[in-house]
């Protein structure tokens, strides 16, 4: 989906600059997927630190209070750190992420961010790996039934 593109695309902006110590590795970059992590990507790399972007569900509405289409993308935020104060880590690349989030609220010139946005972590964290998440709303277009005569070019864009 071209949201979740969209989205991985912008959290790479807010996490360019950052690097921490990760499994070994000194300047580790944030590594931000869309929808998983590929395995083949870790053959002479490590997992961590990273953001998964995922599409969680699409609702659609049409009603008289409220029609659309609206996203749910699950943000799945983690790092790998031995020194107990990590999570202090995980809470920056998150706060880049929410700040950038909020300040470019518009993706792409069609995707709008939805608030509230959530942000949150757990408390039992499973040392040495810090976890937090984000669930984000976007506004996405929706189909209708006139739409059908253009359904091959609708489908090209997606």
């Amino acid at each position: 989906m071209r949201l979740v593109q969209c989205l991985k695309a912008e959290i790479e902006i807010a996490v360019k600059d950052y690097r921490m110590k990760a499994e070994g590795q000194d300047d580790k970059r944030v590594s931000v997927y869309a929808q998983h992590i590929p395995d083949e990507d870790f053959q002479h790399d490590s997992y961590y630190p990273l953001v998964v972007v995922s599409l969680n569900k699409v609702e659609d509405m049409e009603s008289v209070e409220a029609s659309g289409s609206i996203a749910t993308i699950g943000l799945t935020i983690g790092v790998y750190g031995e020194d107990r104060q990590a999570w202090m880590d995980l809470l920056g690349i998150m706060e880049r992420i929410r700040q950038r989030l909020l300040i470019f609220r518009k993706l792409d010139g069609r995707f709008r961010l939805v608030m509230p946005a959530k942000w949150e972590t757990i408390e039992a964290q499973p040392y040495p790996f810090w976890f937090g998440y984000g669930t984000l709303m976007y506004q996405i277009g929706q189909p209708n039934e006139r739409m059908a005569d253009n359904w091959d070019r609708i489908m090209e864009d997606n």
